[in-house]
């Protein structure tokens, strides 16, 4: 094989796994759902062997667990794995709004703005939708902190709970999804005012409404 071919191979494989991770990141696909390497590379358009590389990837990384020889399932987490999720991302995305209230600019403000009035509307009817621009605020947030290794670190934790937090938008109230006093709001005025403090702790109290889904989880194991 050429090293022109060679490489041409590695960036497909590399496009077809940032997709599939992108995918479980915004919550499309269910937890505890079976992904099947012929469909995916369908849907994708490629070849099997791309997939079955990506799949392969994302198996060691723990964003999806192989039960068989061809049974690739998206993972239940319990609620130990998510509360220790949620210690981690307490103290690396708390830093991070700590640190974007220095350094975010008023474009990054009106576009984690715009997220969030699309968010609201996607809550009160579409929960896959909401998933995702709930994932487009923390990492907007996160970009604007310019911490690339804590950005990559949390992103992790982010593709093996993004299948849950569709959970938590099907199963939290509508209402107080979409209230005008959710998190995110706090978040925002917290940066406007350029106070460090009062974002870490907003972002923070955010994090800790996946209580929620602890609690849920807790409850169905013991049914």
């Amino acid at each position: 094989m050429s090293i022109l071919l060679q490489l041409s191979s590695e960036n497909l494989s590399s496009r077809v796994y940032g997709r599939i991770r992108s995918a479980l990141m915004d919550g499309e696909f269910a937890p505890g759902e079976r992904l099947r390497i012929k469909d995916l590379s369908s849907q994708l358009g490629t070849s099997i062997t791309p997939v079955r590389e990506a799949i392969f990837k994302l198996v060691s990384e723990r964003a999806l667990e192989m039960r068989a020889a061809t049974a690739i399932h998206v993972p239940i987490l319990g609620p130990d794995d998510l509360r220790q999720i949620q210690l981690m991302r307490l103290a690396l995305e708390g830093a991070a709004a700590e640190r974007a209230c220095t350094l975010m600019t008023p474009a990054d403000l009106d576009r984690l703005a715009k997220i969030q009035e699309e968010f609201v509307i996607a809550a009160a009817k579409d929960a896959a939708l909401a998933a995702k621009l709930n994932t487009d605020f923390h990492f907007g947030l996160l970009r604007a902190a310019q911490m690339p290794l804590v950005t990559a670190t949390v992103e992790n934790f982010w593709v093996m709970m993004g299948p849950l937090l569709r959970t938590f938008h099907n199963e939290m109230p509508r209402r107080e999804i979409s209230s005008r006093n959710h998190k995110h709001y706090q978040v925002l005025r917290a940066l406007r005012k350029r106070d460090p403090q009062a974002a870490r702790v907003a972002i923070q109290d955010d994090i800790r409404w996946s209580d929620v889904i602890i609690a849920w989880l807790e409850k169905q194991n013991a049914a």
